[in-house]
């Protein structure tokens, strides 16, 4: 009787939560699917729910429609894990990382969601592998951890450096590489993946991608300080843009701040009309603030207060609300500016000191830097000399340890592009290195089956026939080595050239030319890229190889603070014919006027000339200086230099031999010029080669 009245209880409490669970899921189930896309409802398994569900969050990415994608990715995740399918399980993790990082803005819950989909996806080659190791890398950027941002960064590198060069995955994760690079200020390294982006981009056809890293690779030399080429990418990238709206309209909105840079407001108010049109188009609130902004320092720029003051002081009170700290700090700035150009310097302490406090604690070193150097002039307008002198000592101490981190980000640009220079020229000479010893050893083997071969059979018919094949066979080789000793050469003259210029970076150094230093810097790392584009080819138009030999000549006079004049004289026919010579062929030549002969010369008006013309089947060089000549820079070197011995001009000399065939008995002539009485005046060499 108890256990009837038990099963009875039991039953109808069955009943009820059955009952109850229905009516909730009846309420909650019409909700939930208010969510998805009308098609949804028409799908009867799980497996074309996750399908549709995979389409529409992509095609919601790919349109900026981002609100929907959190509850899409959790409703993907939760039948992958019902149903057992680990590679959704993946995907649907990454979806999720994306919603938390493009929708919510929180890098560290998409990190803990990308590195989920690590697991699922272990084979590099799969998409999602590499793809999520990228943003882990850009999320942990955007934190400022470079440490860990960098081991994601190497595993990238490692990864995309067995691909060709115009694979879309390499082209696409250089430009991933070269922004976490330029975040960290490491800027001749990001620009070196932004040109593999770009190049790649060209290649492959990919307009959009293409616009993409001219427009940062602009954002980056802005950053640099040089708006010249920030304008010229920018306006590039934008013509490639006018399909992709958030880019295009960022794009048009950062060139506005260009020219504002420059002081053109006309060429800044029309790029701002552009962004701004788009970004109401777009109704994309942050954007038309951030835009307001740069329109109040076009204003400010113009000195029309009056109309600047307003907005500036509406942004505030937008960006307080918003937690826009960044874009704050930078309104406090232009406030201050402001109120500094109105002699309303109370006010303009006022607003630098919030803008200091803000800094501060996100750590802004550069906006505390500002903030500081403006604050001691404001405080010596105001009389107040004691807070001056400490703003002012303050200033030096936060520039001093930006200028010790960007001599280190520098050191580091340097550090890697040697390292690739020389871990390619390693490379190269091995591959000659073993081209050589096969060829030798087939040679040797080729040689003994062709002598057994020749005792054996003892006939004059087949020892005509082996003597043919033989001679043959060492023309060939005659042939193929000249070719690889050239390419060998070709190889030992970029180290070579590489010593000599450290060596004029370290005098800079040690002279303590910072500024020298850095500009020689600067222009020392696009030569050496230059020359390790130009290594990997037998010979470059000439036109290519007159502009690499034109970097180095500035070198040389930024070394030798403008002591000479260059005249380069390229015959037309040269530049329009499409001709090509091997890489810095004459740079030794160049190297010698200006270091043994122009640079120990006291007169004045010197120069160096350069002359290239096309004479028939060969192009003849003319190098003429005016220097003090060989017989007194050969005494200069006898004192100065007992144990120097150059063999710059011995590799070059071989170089030009092999090139020409040695088909020219004197393909190098060296003049010794006099004047009228018979002094030494200079040095003119003349080189031929034969023109292809």
């Amino acid at each position: 009787m108890l256990k009837n009245n038990c099963k009875k209880v039991m039953i109808n409490f069955a009943v009820i939560f059955l009952c109850l669970h229905f009516s909730f899921a009846q309420n909650i189930e019409p909700s939930l699917h208010q969510t998805f896309p009308p098609a949804y409802k028409t799908l009867h398994s799980d497996t074309a729910r996750m399908r549709f569900l995979l389409k529409a969050i992509s095609d919601s990415l790919d349109a900026d429609r981002l609100s929907q994608v959190m509850n899409w990715a959790r409703a993907g995740l939760a039948m992958a894990e019902k149903n057992q399918v680990d590679s959704m399980k993946g995907i649907f993790n990454f979806f999720i990382a994306k919603a938390f990082i493009y929708k919510f803005n929180k890098s560290d819950s998409a990190i803990a969601y990308y590195k989920k989909v690590l697991p699922y996806f272990p084979d590099r080659n799969r998409k999602y592998n590499a793809f999520s190791i990228r943003e882990i890398m850009e999320r942990y950027c955007e934190l400022g951890n470079k440490d860990s941002s960098f081991v994601y960064l190497d595993s990238l590198r490692v990864f995309i450096d067995t691909m060709p060069l115009s694979a879309p995955k390499r082209v696409s994760l250089s430009q991933n590489i070269a922004t976490v690079y330029q975040w960290f200020g490491m800027f001749k390294t990001a620009i070196n993946y932004y040109q593999v982006a770009i190049n790649g981009e060209k290649k492959n056809g990919n307009i959009r991608g293409l616009g993409l890293a001219l427009a940062n690779l602009g954002e980056l030399y802005s950053e640099s300080e040089d708006d010249v080429k920030a304008i010229w990418y920018s306006k590039e990238a934008l013509s490639y843009l006018t399909d992709v709206h958030m880019p295009y309209m960022q794009t048009a909105g950062n060139l506005s701040v260009f020219y504002c840079n420059k002081k053109l407001f006309d060429s800044a108010f029309y790029y701002h009309r552009i962004a701004d049109s788009m970004a109401n188009m777009l109704q994309n609130t942050q954007e038309q603030m951030v835009l307001k902004t740069n329109l109040a320092n076009i204003y400010l720029g113009q000195k029309k207060y009056d109309i600047a003051k307003p907005i500036f002081e509406e942004n505030i009170i937008t960006l307080l609300q918003t937690g826009d700290r960044w874009n704050l700090t930078k309104t406090y700035f232009s406030m201050a500016e402001l109120d500094t150009c109105l002699q309303n310097f109370s006010s303009a302490k006022n607003y630098l000191l919030k803008g200091l406090t803000i800094a501060t604690e996100d750590k802004a070193e550069t906006l505390v830097t500002i903030a500081l150097q403006n604050l001691s002039i404001i405080c010596a307008k105001l009389g107040e000399y004691k807070n001056a002198y400490n703003y002012q000592c303050l200033f030096i101490q936060h520039k001093d340890s930006l200028t010790n981190e960007k001599t280190k980000q520098h050191l580091a640009d340097l550090e890697i592009s040697y390292k690739t220079l020389d871990k390619e020229q390693q490379i190269q000479l091995l591959q000659k290195d073993n081209s050589i010893k096969s060829l030798e050893i087939s040679n040797n083997n080729r040689t003994k089956y062709l002598y057994a071969a020749s005792l054996l059979f003892l006939v004059l018919l087949f020892s005509i026939l082996f003597y043919q094949r033989s001679q043959r066979s060492k023309i060939n080789t005659l042939k193929i080595k000249a070719e690889l000793e050239t390419q060998v050469l070709r190889a030992q003259m970029n180290p070579h050239f590489i010593f000599n210029s450290l060596n004029s970076i370290e005098n800079f150094i040690m002279q303590n030319e910072k500024r020298l230093a850095s500009d020689y810097l600067n222009k020392f790392a696009r030569l050496i890229r230059m020359i390790l584009d130009s290594s990997r080819n037998e010979v470059v138009p000439i036109a290519k190889d007159m502009e690499t030999l034109q970097l180095y000549i500035d070198l040389e006079q930024l070394r030798f603070n403008n002591k000479f004049i260059y005249k380069p004289v390229i015959d037309r026919a040269l530049l329009n014919g499409d001709y090509s010579v091997p890489s810095l062929l004459i740079q030794p030549y160049v190297e010698n006027a200006i270091v043994h002969g122009l640079a120990h010369s006291e007169n004045e008006n010197l120069y160096l000339t350069i002359t290239a013309t096309l004479q028939q089947d060969v192009i003849k060089y003319v190098i003429q200086d005016n220097g003090i000549g060989r017989q007194q820079a050969a005494i200069y070197n006898l004192h100065n230099k007992p144990n120097h011995k150059s063999v710059g001009l011995q590799i070059t000399e071989h170089r030009i031999n092999n090139f020409n065939n040695r088909q020219y008995t004197n393909p190098i002539s060296i003049t010794d010029l006099t004047d009228e009485n018979g002094k030494p005046c200079g040095t003119k060499v003349e080189i031929i080669i034969k023109a292809i």
